[in-house]
């Protein structure tokens, strides 16, 4: 079941996957927000997942995110139907294992990671469509609605994760970690597969392209915000006044595509915004700090 490249025996990579879904576990127990109909963000819980996968391989890293599922069942869980449980819970967080199959790729952390959370995503996102699509709003399709939902909380969290481990510094720790976790030949492997970086003015150029994007979406945000603005002065000031009933619904329908036009713009700025801050910090540090 498991490559002969692996030299680390059975007993050590369940002592790492066990520390990684410790570690994963205490992390998800801490919320910074926390969405109505379930789904959080937290301090960075899923990087403990995708790095099982990235130390041990992908069978450890899924055995090790449909362990912290059922943990997370322990603590509280929103279930409604056993699909949408194993959709939400034991299939989404085992989707972040497949970031092992990445491990020996350039980036392989980073690529691993987003294609961890995008396998979570998929996840949640048929568990939404399926079972929770009578909460769309009125006029918004359920795939529109369940693909916003979702990544309200998953995007926020992936966003500071890629930022934080994209430091030269936490770039190191990881570094010198997984130096001390994995086999030398697989250490090598992965060491000569990320050899090189990305040139100075490359990710200069880039960061200054999205930092631009991202400071367009929050210019197009404060236009929506104004237009909203004053459609809810006039519901106030007409519609209302001399009851009229239709216009005011349908003024209220306008202010809530604004409102959800205006969090879609938001939430790209803040996206592109943080990977531009990633890539321009990472230009100010020397390449000497990363060995």
């Amino acid at each position: 079941m498991f490559s002969k490249d692996t030299q680390m025996s059975h007993a050590k990579m369940l002592a790492v996957a066990a520390v990684c879904i410790a570690l994963a576990f205490l992390l998800n127990q801490v919320t910074i927000f926390r969405m109505p109909m379930g789904g959080s963000v937290t301090p960075m819980s899923m990087l403990f997942v995708v790095l099982a996968g990235y130390w041990l391989g992908p069978v450890y890293g899924i055995i090790a995110g449909i362990s912290l599922g059922l943990l997370t069942t322990i603590t509280g869980a929103f279930i409604i139907h056993p699909a949408q449980y194993a959709l939400d819970y034991l299939l989404a967080y085992g989707a972040l294992g497949i970031a092992g199959f990445f491990r020996k790729m350039k980036f392989g952390l980073i690529v691993g990671y987003i294609a961890g959370v995008a396998g979570r995503w998929v996840m949640v996102f048929l568990s939404g469509l399926l079972f929770f699509y009578m909460y769309a709003p009125e006029g918004q399709h359920a795939a529109i609605y369940s693909a916003v939902y979702n990544l309200n909380y998953i995007a926020p969290e992936m966003i500071v994760t890629l930022v934080i481990i994209s430091l030269p510094t936490m770039k190191h720790a990881i570094n010198i970690v997984t130096k001390n976790v994995v086999p030398p030949a697989v250490y090598e492997q992965m060491t000569a597969a990320n050899a090189g970086s990305i040139s100075t003015t490359a990710r200069i150029a880039t960061g200054a392209v999205i930092g631009t994007l991202g400071g367009l979406a929050f210019v197009f945000a404060g236009h929506l915000r104004r237009i909203e603005d004053l459609t809810i002065t006039q519901v106030v000031t007409d519609a209302m006044i001399f009851y009229d009933a239709p216009r005011a619904d349908r003024i209220y329908r306008l202010v809530e595509r604004n409102t959800e036009h205006l969090f879609a713009f938001q939430t790209a700025g803040v996206i592109f915004i943080a990977i531009a801050a990633a890539l321009l910090i990472s230009t100010i540090t020397p390449r000497t700090a990363e060995q």
